[in-house]
């Protein structure tokens, strides 16, 4: 824990001990509607404080905004939209690309492994990013399919 941290968890346990014992003088010297001041603005320096940052020390805005959006409004990262869920799910893309003689499309590989369409999807772009396997699209349907040479028949 660095220095800046533990800066920032003391001015927000001033400031909350400020608002909290704010019609005794002791131990902080502020007293009625001063004290909910100086206790918000101790917040909020401490909160300042500990806001993430980068690696010039600057402080990140983005992730703070995204912070305060709520759950379904915040921005996710590209690689955890993309990233199955299950770390063996692509196992099992190739052994029922195996079982395929190689070539497998999203909806065949969804039901193969009784998965969501989207996990399917990303599952099989994790394989074509890995260079496992292509993305081969039928000019007459259109219909995109991924190729697995390893496990393609033999011509």
């Amino acid at each position: 824990m660095n220095k800046r941290n533990v800066a920032g968890i003391g001015c927000i346990a001033l400031g909350v001990l400020s608002i909290l014992n704010f019609w005794a003088p002791v131990p902080m010297p502020t007293v009625g509607p001063s004290a909910f001041i100086s206790g918000g603005l101790l917040i909020l320096l401490g909160l300042f404080l500990r806001m993430p940052r980068g690696p010039s020390g600057r402080v990140e805005w983005s992730r703070f905004a995204a912070l305060l959006r709520s759950g379904d409004d915040a921005p996710k990262p590209k690689a955890a939209l993309s990233r199955p869920a299950d770390p063996l799910l692509t196992v099992k893309v190739l052994r029922l690309a195996a079982d395929s003689k190689g070539r497998l499309t999203v909806s065949h590989t969804a039901m193969g492994l009784d998965v969501p369409l989207d996990l399917a999807q990303a599952a099989l772009d994790e394989c074509a990013l890995k260079a496992v396997a292509y993305i081969d699209i039928n000019d007459d349907t259109g219909i995109s399919s991924y190729c697995f040479p390893e496990f393609l028949p033999n011509d």
